[in-house]
């Protein structure tokens, strides 16, 4: 199997993390602030987190890339971080992957 790219574009990736994040983080602000809108940013943020997390993991899954248990395991524990670290280290896993495999 060879590498395969995100179906929907790196930057699209990396714009829906971000966005979920600061969705997210703003929506959990907003709810200790007692706004209005909080609950609408906290479920918009939520549903943008799911959605990255289920691309990434599907992009974990079918791609050949370096400790790929670990990174899998990693989406369970510990998903914000891991979704980011993985965007960051991504080229680098795939060619380890292709090399050691």
């Amino acid at each position: 199997m060879e590498n395969q790219d995100f179906k929907i574009g790196i930057k699209m990736v990396w714009f829906l993390v971000m966005g979920n994040f600061l969705l997210t983080v703003l929506g959990a602000l907003a709810k200790i602030q007692d706004w209005e809108f909080s609950q609408l940013f906290l479920t918009v943020g939520l549903m943008l987190f799911f959605s990255t997390w289920i691309i990434i993991l599907s992009d974990m899954v079918k791609n050949k890339i370096y400790n790929k248990t670990f990174w899998i395991l990693t989406m369970f524990i510990i998903p914000t971080i891991a979704t980011i670290f993985y965007l960051i280290q991504r080229n680098k896993l795939l060619r380890l992957g292709q090399r050691f495999s």
